[in-house]
């Protein structure tokens, strides 16, 4: 029953008047219906193990990209309209659902695309998700975002067995900055401060803005505390640079708390809590330093 089940489902994905295609988690195709075909002008063959990477038209941005890989690797639908290039050179507009296919231990193994040859109103939809999903001010991903990616994260580092750590970023003397120079000053400075953590990181972390003054950094990939604690230390070391906002010579630095997973918790939640009181004492004892979950401060200031 189940093996005719499975028989159906490909015959009537392969029969749908709408293209479909279904990839691995790294992106490799690794099925497309006849729809597809039509649509792009490649064969089953000439897609099946590549990436859609290759119907690429260049019309959307690395930031484009970026967003669309973010959410669904949280475990988010995507939607949206992308101009793609056919097999003979030509282009055409699609609007695209991207869903995360998961795992019975919530894990995101593969994705499904279903796209539609008629007209949304995708600068709408493409909005409200920026706002769900975005900060406003530096265009980070925003809390909601990240804790999903985090759990991503943590389920496929469990399956896999490997670790994480996660960094909770505090700016030092923010207040004062924002009392006398303004608001809109001090909202310039943290879209500077954005900017610099972005650049200082690698391109598998991802930075992310909870609120106010405080960022977030998921780092993957990395398994020895001095390797953590060196990136950490190019962070504060870039932010330890002055920037210049509306002719202002502005000094600023981060407080950096570290909590690794899955020796700190086991949830986002916990997580964020353990780093961000991790944060706490790096900035209580003078701050322009990182401290890992766990460790006290020394006694010496």
């Amino acid at each position: 029953m189940i093996e005719y089940d499975q028989q159906l489902l490909v015959r009537a994905l392969d029969a749908a008047t709408n293209p479909v295609l279904i990839t691995e988690r790294t992106g490799c195709i690794v099925w497309i219906n006849k729809a597809f075909c039509l649509l792009s002008g490649y064969s089953k063959p000439e897609l099946v193990g590549k990436t859609p990477h290759l119907l690429s038209s260049g019309r959307q941005s690395t930031t484009f990209y970026r967003d669309l890989w973010l959410t669904i690797l949280a475990g988010l639908t995507w939607q949206g309209e992308m101009v793609e290039r056919r097999k003979d050179g030509g282009h055409c507009t699609v609007n695209q659902v991207i869903t995360p296919v998961i795992d019975d231990k919530g894990v995101v193994t593969h994705f499904i695309a279903i796209l539609h040859n008629f007209k949304v109103r995708d600068e709408e939809r493409a909005n409200m998700q920026q706002l769900a999903f975005y900060d406003t001010l530096t265009g980070l991903p925003n809390r909601r975002l990240f804790l999903n990616l985090l759990e991503q994260a943590m389920d496929h580092a469990t399956t896999f067995q490997q670790s994480l750590a996660l960094m909770f970023i505090d700016l030092d003397r923010f207040k004062s900055i924002n009392d006398t120079l303004g608001h809109g000053c001090g909202d310039k400075l943290l879209v500077a401060v954005a900017e610099r953590l972005g650049r200082s990181v690698r391109r598998s972390d991802v930075v992310s803005r909870l609120s106010g003054d405080e960022f977030a950094i998921l780092i993957t990939g990395v398994d020895q505390r001095d390797q953590i604690e060196a990136l950490a230390n190019n962070l504060i070391a870039a932010i330890d640079q002055p920037f210049m906002i509306d002719n202002h010579h502005i000094e600023t630095r981060i407080s950096v708390g570290i909590s690794l997973f899955p020796a700190d918790g086991v949830s986002a939640e916990a997580l964020l809590e353990r780093a961000d009181n991790a944060m706490y004492h790096a900035k209580k004892t003078g701050g322009n330093a990182c401290r890992f979950s766990g460790v006290a401060p020394s006694s010496d200031g």
